[in-house]
C-alpha cells in the first residue's frame, strides 16, 4: 500500500489554507498547515514533508525568502508557489530560490492537484532511482540518445517505450540518470483533464 503523501501548506490566509486542506484531504494526502515560516520550521522539524506549498505575499518573510530557507533545510523536496503574480521576473527568482514550480491564484483545484501529483511522482522515482547509478550500461544509454534525438521535440515515457524498445522501469531509470547529468531535459504537461505527464528532450 502506498504510503500517505504529507502536504506542507505555508500561506497566512487561513481561509486558504482551509481550501488547501479539504483540497488534500480529498486526494487523499496529509495536510499540516503553517501561517508563515515560523509556524513551519516547527513541522519541517518533525514531520516527513513530500511537498511545500508557498505563498507568495506574506508578512514578514515573504514567500521568496521561505524557499530559500526551506532549500537550506530540505534541498530536493518539492516546492509549489501560489501566487496572484504572473510576471516572468518573479516568478524567475522564485525557480533562482529554488522552486519547482508556480500556481495562480485563485486557486483552481484541478490545475494544483495535477501539478502536485507530477511533483510527488518525479520525488519519488528520483529518490529511488538516484541510488541505482550502477549497472547503467554504455550501449543502453546510446540506444536512448539515437531515438531521442529522432524525436521532434519532448516525447512522454509511452514514445519512448515503443520506439526504443526498454521496457518503462528501465527507462525511468536510464532518464533520471540522464536528466541528472544534464543530458536530457524534463518539462511538465496538464492535460484538459487535469491528467499531468513527464515529458523528455535530448539536449
Amino acid at each position: 500500500m502506498e504510503n500517505r503523501k504529507t502536504i506542507l501548506a505555508i500561506d497566512d490566509n487561513r481561509d486558504i489554507l482551509y481550501t488547501l486542506e479539504q483540497i488534500c484531504r480529498f486526494q487523499g494526502w496529509n495536510p499540516l498547515l503553517a501561517g508563515g515560516y515560523e509556524e513551519a520550521q516547527q513541522l519541517i522539524k518533525k514531520e516527513r514533508i513530500d511537498l511545500i506549498l508557498v505563498d507568495y505575499h506574506m508578512p514578514g518573510m515573504d514567500g521568496i525568502s521561505v524557499v530559500r530557507e526551506i532549500r537550506k533545510k530540505l534541498p530536493r523536496t518539492p516546492v509549489i508557489v501560489l501566487t496572484i503574480e504572473e510576471e516572468e521576473q518573479i516568478m524567475s527568482r522564485f525557480m533562482e530560490a529554488g522552486a519547482d514550480d508556480y500556481s495562480v491564484k485563485p486557486i483552481k483545484a484541478i490545475d494544483l492537484i495535477s501539478r502536485i501529483k507530477v511533483h510527488l511522482q518525479y520525488f519519488e522515482k528520483s529518490q529511488y532511482y538516484e541510488s541505482h547509478d550502477k549497472g547503467i550500461s554504455r550501449v543502453t544509454l546510446q540506444k536512448i540518445e539515437g531515438r531521442m534525438r529522432e524525436c521532434d521535440g519532448y516525447a512522454d515515457i509511452d514514445t519512448l517505450e515503443e520506439c526504443t524498445q526498454i521496457k518503462k522501469k528501465t527507462l525511468y531509470r536510464y532518464l533520471q540518470y540522464l536528466v541528472k547529468e544534464g543530458m536530457v531535459e524534463q518539462e511538465y504537461a496538464y492535460g484538459d483533464m487535469g491528467r499531468p505527464r513527464t515529458l523528455y528532450k535530448w539536449k
